[in-house]
C-alpha cells in the first residue's frame, strides 16, 4: 500500500537466485547468462537504483564479478549508473522489448478500455496476468481506481505466488490436477505471511473452491494488509479446446474492504474476464497451444 515517502520501504524480496541443483556445473558463459539476467530482475524492483554492494551481495558473488555484469548490461544498453549516488538502474529497453511484444500480441488495444472500467467501478486495483509458454503467469498491465486516496502500489512485487496470490491460485486451478504440484513445488512453497497456505490439503481445497466459484480468493496471504480475488479468461482454439490464457485480479487494503465485500464483486470480475474471452487476440486462438495448458473444465 501507498505509505508517506518517509515510511516508505522498498521491497527486497525475490527468489533465491541459486534454485537450479545443478548449477554449480553449469559452463561460464551460462551461469554469467543467469546472472545477467537475475541482475535485470533485481533491478527492476523497488523505486531506485541499487548499490553495486547490493547486488553483489544479492547475486552471491564478488563486487568484480558483478561490476563486470553490469559493465557488459551498460555497453548493451539495459542499464545505466547514475554518477551522483553511484547507484545503478534499468533504462527503457527493457520495457521497449516488453512493450513491442504485447503490441505484437494486440493484448494492449484489446484490453484497456476493459481492465479500466473495472478499476474504475470496483475503485481497486486491477491487473493482468498472462500465461505465459513455460508455465507461468507474468504481470502485464495494472489500472487503479480513480477517486482513492489510499492506494495499492501496481509494482510492488512482480513474481506471482502461484499459492500466495488469487491469480496464481485461480490458474493452477484450470489445469489438470497432475500439473499442479511439479509447478507449485518448482516455485516453492515458503510462507510469505502468517496466512499463506503451505500444507498440500488446504491448498488443494483452495483450488477446488475456485474451480467451484469460478474465481479465486486471497486473504493476506501474499503480503499483510492486501486480500483480492481473480478470475481466468479462458478461450477456445479452432479445435475448440478450452485454455487458460490470463488472469485478471482485483485486490484491496484490508483497512478499506472485508473479504466479503471484496468477493461481492466477483460477478463484476467474472463479466469482465468473459468479455476479454470474447476479444482476446486472435494470435491466441490459431497458434498452437501446448496439451499442457488445456483447463479442467
Amino acid at each position: 500500500m501507498d505509505k508517506p515517502p518517509a515510511q516508505r520501504v522498498r521491497t527486497r524480496h525475490l527468489e533465491p537466485f541459486a534454485t537450479d541443483a545443478n548449477q554449480g556445473k553449469l559452463a561460464g558463459g551460462v551461469l554469467s547468462l543467469r546472472r545477467g539476467l537475475r541482475l535485470l530482475e533485481l533491478l527492476g524492483e523497488g523505486e531506485g537504483g541499487w548499490s553495486l554492494a547490493e547486488l553483489a551481495r544479492q547475486l552471491e558473488v564478488n563486487k568484480a564479478i558483478a561490476l563486470r555484469l553490469l559493465d557488459e548490461l551498460r555497453n548493451a544498453a539495459y542499464v545505466y549508473r547514475d554518477d551522483l549516488t553511484q547507484t545503478y538502474h534499468l533504462t527503457y529497453k527493457l520495457s521497449n522489448l516488453g512493450l513491442r511484444k504485447l503490441s505484437q500480441t494486440r493484448v494492449l488495444d484489446q484490453t484497456n478500455g476493459v481492465l479500466r472500467e473495472l478499476a474504475n467501478e470496483t475503485g481497486e486495483l486491477v491487473r493482468l496476468a498472462v500465461v505465459e509458454p513455460e508455465q507461468r503467469l507474468t504481470w502485464v498491465l495494472a489500472f487503479t481506481g480513480a477517486r482513492r486516496s489510499l492506494h495499492i502500489d501496481p509494482n510492488y512485487r512482480l513474481s506471482i505466488g502461484y499459492n500466495t496470490h488469487a491469480a496464481g491460485k485461480v490458474w493452477l486451478a484450470q489445469l489438470p490436477p497432475a500439473q499442479v504440484w511439479p509447478i507449485l513445488l518448482r516455485e516453492g512453497l515458503d510462507p510469505l505471511t502468517p496466512h499463506t497456505k503451505t500444507e498440500r490439503t488446504a491448498i488443494e481445497m483452495d483450488l477446488q473452491l475456485a474451480r467451484d466459484r469460478g474465481f479465486a480468493s486471497s486473504d493476506e496471504e501474499n503480503e499483510l494488509g492486501v486480500r483480492a480475488i481473480a478470475a481466468p479468461i479462458c478461450i477456445s482454439n479452432i479445435k475448440d479446446e478450452r485454455f487458460c490464457v490470463g488472469v485478471v485480479s482485483v485486490a484491496a487494503p484490508t483497512s478499506r474492504m472485508s473479504q466479503a465485500e471484496l468477493e461481492a464483486h466477483a460477478p463484476l470480475l467474472k463479466a469482465t474476464v468473459a468479455r476479454l474471452s470474447e476479444i482476446w487476440p486472435m494470435d491466441f486462438k490459431t497458434n498452437a497451444i501446448p496439451p499442457s495448458f488445456k483447463t479442467t473444465h
